[in-house]
C-alpha cells in the first residue's frame, strides 16, 4: 500500500509542474524540507546547512509530501515551538503514514514548547530533536544530515538488492548498511542479533549469500559507490567516512570485488556497477537457484 500511495503522490507532482521523472530525480543537491514555510526561523536553518544542501520551504503537509515523493527532499525539519503545533504534528503523522522510513527531525525551542507537545512530537516519530539554542548548532546539524544521508543510502541499497537477499536477512542487511561507517567485526554483528558467528555464517550460506566477512565488505562498498556518485565526494573522503585505510585501499577493494577500476566505475555510474557486480556474485553461485521459491506444477 505504501508503494501505491507513493506512486500516486509522484504522479500528482509530475502533472502539477509538468516535469518528467528524469527532470525530478536528478538531484545535484541534498533537499532539506522545512515546514512551515512562513516561519522566520527558516533563515537560521539556511545559515547552518552544509555545503551541497538546499532548504525546500513547504506551506503544508500536502506540499511536503509531494516534495518527498518526487525526490526533492531527502530530510525534513519540522519546527516545534510555542503555541499550537497541530500543523507540525499533522505533517509528521502524514509523513510517517506515507513514507515510514523518511528521516525527520524536529527544530525545538525548549523554552517555549510545553512538555506535553514535546512528548507528542517525539512519539509521532522524529529521529532527532534539534535545540535551536545550542552553541554548536551547525556541527550538530551537519551530523544529523550525514546520518540522514546514510539512512537514505541504506534504504536505496536495500530496495536494489532485496530480491537476492532473503526477507529474514533484511534486518541484518539494514543494520550493516546503516553502520558501514563503523568498524564492524563478525562476532559483534552476530551478537547484535543474539547469534554466534557460526550460526550467522550458516544462515548466510543457507541464503546463498557470500561468507560473513565478504558480505560486510560488500555492504561497505555498496555504500561507498553510492557516496561516490554524489557531488563533492572523493575516493579519499569516502574512504575516511567508511573506515578504509585510505583512498587507495578503497580503490583496491572496489576493483577486487567489482572487477572494474575506479575510473571506469565512476564513468559508468559507480553504484549501478557495484549493484550489478553484487547481484552477479550472488546469482552466479551454482547453488543460488536452490534458495528461490519453486513454482508448483499448476503454475
Amino acid at each position: 500500500m505504501v508503494g501505491n500511495r507513493r506512486t500516486r503522490w509522484a504522479t500528482t507532482f509530475y502533472r502539477s509542474i509538468d516535469l518528467s521523472p528524469v527532470d525530478v530525480y536528478v538531484k545535484p543537491e541534498l533537499g532539506i524540507g522545512w515546514i512551515p514555510s512562513s516561519s522566520p526561523t527558516i533563515n537560521r536553518l539556511r545559515n547552518i546547512v552544509p555545503a551541497g544542501a538546499v532548504v525546500v520551504p513547504c506551506v503544508d503537509e500536502v506540499e511536503l509530501l509531494m516534495a518527498v515523493s518526487s525526490g526533492r527532499v531527502a530530510l525534513t525539519v519540522i519546527e516545534a515551538a510555542g503555541g499550537s503545533n497541530a500543523a507540525a504534528l499533522l505533517a509528521l503523522r502524514r509523513l510517517r503514514e506515507e513514507f515510514p522510513r523518511h528521516p525527520v527531525v524536529a527544530w525545538c525551542d525548549v523554552r517555549a514548547i510545553t512538555p506535553h507537545d514535546l512528548l507528542a512530537i517525539a512519539r509521532a516519530g522524529v529521529q532527532d530533536l534539534i535545540r535551536h539554542d545550542l552553541d554548536e548548532l551547525r556541527h550538530v546539524f551537519v551530523r544529523i544530515v550525514a546520518s540522514a544521508t546514510q539512512r537514505a543510502i541504506s534504504y536505496r541499497i536495500l530496495e536494489e538488492i532485496s530480491d537476492v537477499v532473503q526477507q529474514r536477512l533484511h534486518p541484518l542487511l539494514e543494520y550493516v548498511l546503516e553502520h558501514s561507517h563503523e568498524h564492524l567485526d563478525r562476532d559483534g554483528v552476530a551478537a547484535v542479533f543474539g547469534l554466534s558467528r557460526r550460526t550467522l555464517q550458516n544462515r548466510l550460506t543457507e541464503a546463498r549469500l557470500p561468507p560473513l566477512r565478504p558480505f560486510l565488505t560488500w555492504c561497505r562498498l555498496l555504500v561507498a559507490t553510492a557516496l561516490l556518485d554524489e557531488p563533492g565526494h572523493t575516493l579519499d573522503s569516502v574512504a575516511a567516512q567508511l573506515d578504509f585505510h585510505d583512498g587507495a585501499n578503497l580503490g583496491v577493494a572496489l576493483r577486487r570485488y567489482t572487477g572494474t577500476n575506479i575510473t571506469q566505475l565512476r564513468a559508468r555510474g559507480a553504484f549501478t556497477e557495484a549493484v550489478r557486480a553484487f547481484r552477479h556474485a550472488v546469482v552466479a553461485n551454482p547453488s543460488y537457484e536452490a534458495s528461490l521459491p519453486q513454482s508448483s506444477s499448476a503454475d
